[in-house]
């Protein structure tokens, strides 16, 4: 997985650099990536029927990161297209180990509002829908456990840009998940810095 990661964070810096170097009048496109600090909320029940006996499963806070590109269609409205992987949710209980990492694609929609626009600042709020998908590793004594479940998601966030210069901006962003279907359980809050490139 860590290797498909690295190869999507290359292609996305290449395309980076070749949008850097293209002389658009227009910047009605960007690309950005995002660091991520995950608050889970994880229903651990769906973990804790996994095992025959009483089992207590407590996930901690974990990292992310997202690569994000969108098209302005206008000052009001802008589409949105964003990948997001966060590091494992660990649990560990005596010598049990318990990783869960989700992978997200989302496409959203994106309502700006121009008021702050000569001031650099541009508020917003979003809404999205996806494909989610949740690995989770179970280390039980000499026992392990590994499932891989697919379905959809959707995503709700309030955040701002800030404008350096026509070119680069800065995010703020707070933004709430949840898994759909087989991942009603996957659920956490993050909150985002990121820049993006404007071409």
């Amino acid at each position: 997985m860590m290797r498909g990661i690295v190869r999507v964070v290359i292609l996305f810096t290449c395309i980076l650099f070749m949008a850097a170097a293209a002389d658009a009048k227009e910047r009605i496109y960007y690309v950005g990536v995002d660091g991520l600090y995950v608050m889970q909320s994880i229903d651990e029940q769906q973990t804790k029927d996994k095992f025959t006996g009483s089992m207590d499963v407590d996930f901690d806070d974990s990292w992310g990161v997202r690569l994000n590109g969108g098209w302005v269609i206008n000052k009001y409205f802008t589409s949105e297209a964003m990948f997001e992987y966060v590091a494992p949710f660990e649990a560990k209980t005596g010598g049990n180990k318990d990783e869960l990492d989700v992978m997200n694609f989302t496409i959203n929609g994106k309502f700006t509002c121009p008021a702050y626009k000569g001031k650099g600042f541009v508020p917003y709020g979003l809404l999205g829908v996806g494909i989610m998908n949740a690995y989770e590793d179970i280390s039980y004594n000499s026992s392990t456990s590994k499932t891989s479940d697919w379905g959809a998601s959707v995503r709700a966030g309030i955040g701002v840009d800030y404008y350096i210069n026509a070119c680069y901006s800065l995010k703020l962003e707070g933004a709430y998940v949840s898994g759909l279907g087989n991942l009603d359980h996957i659920r956490y809050s993050e909150i985002a810095f990121g820049a993006a490139y404007h071409f």
